[in-house]
Parts: C-alpha cells; sequence; structure tokens
C-alpha cells in the first residue's frame, strides 16, 4: 500500500518536454514507410518514483490510436556500457495516447532515468513528463516506522 496525494496539483512539477520528428523513406514504387523514432530517454536522473506522462502526435484522419508506446525504469548495476544507466527493470508500462498516464515505479534504486519507446508507426510526437513531489510513503516504510517505536518504547523499559 502507498500513501500518497495525487490529487492535489501542488505535488506536480513538469520537469521535461519534448517533440520528436521521425524519417520517411519511400519504396521503388513511392510508398511511404516512416523510419521508427529512436527510444526518447529523459537526460537526467531521477529521484521520485511517481509521474504523468502524456504523449501525442498526429494521427492520420482515416486511422484510430490509442496505443502511445512504453515507458521504461532504467537503473545502474554497477556494470558499465557506454556511461549510461546499463539495465532496463524489468518494470514497464504501456501508455496511452492523449492523455495523462499515471506511473509509479518501485522504490527499487536512489536513482535512475527514464526511457519512452513510441510505436514504430509514429511519424511525431510530443511528451511531456510531470513529476509527483507530494508524500509518497510504502507500507513497508510505515511498519517499519512503527516497529521502531515499538523496540524504542521496550529499550526505554528495560533501561528504567
Amino acid at each position: 500500500m502507498r500513501v500518497v496525494e495525487l490529487s492535489n496539483n501542488a505535488n506536480w512539477e513538469s520537469i521535461y518536454t519534448t517533440s520528436v520528428t521521425g524519417a520517411v523513406l519511400y519504396t521503388e514504387e513511392g510508398k511511404p514507410v516512416p523510419v521508427p523514432i529512436p527510444p526518447v530517454d529523459i537526460p537526467f536522473l531521477l529521484e521520485s518514483f511517481i509521474f504523468a506522462i502524456s504523449v501525442a502526435t498526429t494521427v492520420p484522419e482515416d486511422a484510430t490510436w490509442r496505443f502511445a508506446g512504453y515507458v521504461n525504469q532504467k537503473i545502474s548495476t554497477g556494470v558499465v556500457l557506454g556511461g549510461s544507466q546499463d539495465a532496463t527493470f524489468n518494470k514497464s508500462q504501456a501508455l496511452f495516447l492523449d492523455q495523462n498516464n499515471l506511473v509509479m515505479f518501485p522504490k527499487v534504486s536512489a536513482t535512475y532515468s527514464l526511457s519512452i519507446n513510441l510505436p514504430r508507426w509514429f511519424l511525431d510526437a510530443q511528451i511531456i513528463v510531470w513529476r509527483y513531489t507530494g508524500i509518497d510513503d510504502t507500507s513497508e516504510e510505515i511498519l517499519l516506522t512503527q516497529e521502531f517505536a515499538n523496540l524504542n518504547f521496550k529499550l526505554d523499559q528495560l533501561v528504567s
């Protein structure tokens, strides 16, 4: 169980906004083929574990798109590969188009980065990431606090 205050707009901070555009190649017959947009890496380390992510794109008139890709939590394991976060935690979350997607990652590392993988058919995308800055207490933290209080109480009784 997590204790958070998501509905308080003072607990949200916009931390990253970008627009990306892919390329289009043409077959010999003149048919356009989109070149997939590479993963969008948030270019700094994060310490918060709750985000709201919005992805928008230009949708063709004859299409109905709802899927906007995946967001991945990337952590450092100490194995160096190119000097960046070297592992993708097996926790990724699907994103939906034109919505504020709530993303709640587990607390597995002090700092980490995010990567957003867009669908291969997107020709462009606008991405906005908000960080949750309010309280984020888990059951484990609450239980540990209670256990420490109980231990301190028992130690005080033994000493006196």
